[in-house]
């Protein structure tokens, strides 16, 4: 106990070090530019300062508690070797006084005051071990109450200052803020791959989300450091890597994605320009107003979607005039598939294997320059022309 005492004692004097080093650190830090600097206060900022703290602390208290309970420890052992020592002495004592008292009586010439005197010695010494077989009771029960007190005192630490380990849902959310871009991403190809097969009525509306997705993963990607730190990076210094690649296509292909949802609600709130301009023209109410204008944007929204993904697709129609009409949906899902396939290697443990994450780069580099980026092309050039008019 008093080892293990010394131990958590060092174990606390390491860590308020440990805290006071690091909050000197940090405040001199404040004097050093630049990403290296920067790089440097995010690693230890943070949580970091709080949990050595807590930590420190937690410790402390456990390591007085456990000083306090060798303390009682050593106290209750030397109680309870006394009592011990004193119960061998009564016991030996009443096998004396009850011998004594069986050869007096068994002699018929006792004295009857005699005989009295010994048979109140047997029970003074009965008495004697009774009382101190109750000290024993009474020392194990408050043994075992302080012993309840320490541990008490110890969860309290533990729980109190100690740093916890998250929860299912906290983990879940931490992986999920981690990883959000790559999420959407996989998501929006998802839905994408869906709406291949989906009928007509949903087609619209399935596109619509996928292209939503694809924004809202192009602005998860665009400001995650790893990729911003990466184009940057290629950019001004040069580094053309795998790094810069995957960024790259991460983005661009995020970009490709949302750009038809984009386009069609830029046609619909073209629409409700126009719509709102001859309601308030012809003196209608606000509310027919806004009516006339939500369905003008729904319809023209929808139209300008629809005529996205019918847009014409270079090199996806080049390969079915060489082959066979029978072509044309496989290979649109085929290649909407590759991007499913893609998107989920970046939330795996391969995505950390080099030759895995270029293998990926390169299969959606290949998608964007042979599908996504014609096509893509085309709708913008469509869409600027429709907005110009």
């Amino acid at each position: 106990m008093s080892t293990l005492q010394t131990k958590l004692t060092s174990s606390a004097e390491a860590l308020g070090t440990a805290h006071r080093l690091v909050s000197e650190l940090l405040g001199q830090s404040s004097f050093w530019r630049g990403e290296a600097a920067d790089a440097f206060r995010a690693a230890i900022d943070g949580e970091l300062p709080r949990y050595l703290k807590n930590a420190h602390r937690s410790v402390s208290k456990a390591a007085k508690q456990l000083g306090r309970w060798h303390d009682d420890l050593v106290s209750y052992q030397a109680t309870a070797r006394r009592y011990d020592t004193q119960a061998k002495l009564d016991t030996a004592t009443i096998t004396k006084a009850e011998a004594h008292h069986d050869l007096l009586r068994a002699a018929a010439s006792t004295p009857e005051p005699e005989l009295r005197a010994a048979a109140e010695s047997v029970t003074k010494a009965r008495e004697a071990l009774a009382s101190v077989r109750k000290l024993a009771r009474e020392l194990e029960e408050a043994h075992g109450a302080e012993a309840g007190r320490i541990a008490k005192g110890l969860n309290e630490a533990t729980e109190r200052l100690a740093p916890k380990k998250p929860g299912v849902l906290s983990r879940a959310a931490d992986w999920l803020d981690d990883n959000l871009g790559d999420v959407l991403s996989l998501l929006s190809a998802s839905v994408a791959l869906l709406a291949i097969f989906a009928a007509a009525p949903v087609t619209v509306p399935l596109l619509f989300a996928a292209a939503g997705l694809s924004l809202a993963a192009l602005v998860s990607h665009a400001s995650d450091p790893k990729h911003s730190s990466a184009l940057k990076a290629g950019f001004t210094q040069g580094k053309f890597n795998g790094q810069f690649w995957s960024s790259a296509v991460t983005l661009g292909g995020d970009a490709l994605g949302a750009l038809p949802g984009v386009g069609a609600v830029a046609q619909g709130a073209k629409g409700v320009t126009a719509v709102s301009r001859s309601s308030i023209a012809a003196g209608d109410s606000a509310s027919t107003t806004f009516r006339n204008s939500a369905r003008a944007f729904g319809a023209d929204s929808s139209v300008a979607m629809r005529e996205a993904d019918e847009a014409p697709k270079p090199v996806l129609e080049w390969v079915v005039r060489r082959t066979s009409p029978d072509v044309e949906k496989p290979l649109q899902t085929g290649l909407a598939g590759s991007a499913v396939i893609t998107a989920g290697v970046g939330l795996t443990p391969a995505e950390d294997d080099e030759r895995v994450r270029n293998t990926a780069t390169g299969i959606d580099g290949a998608r964007i320059a042979a599908s996504d980026g014609p096509g893509a092309g085309v709708n913008a050039a469509r869409t600027w022309t429709q907005l110009t008019r």
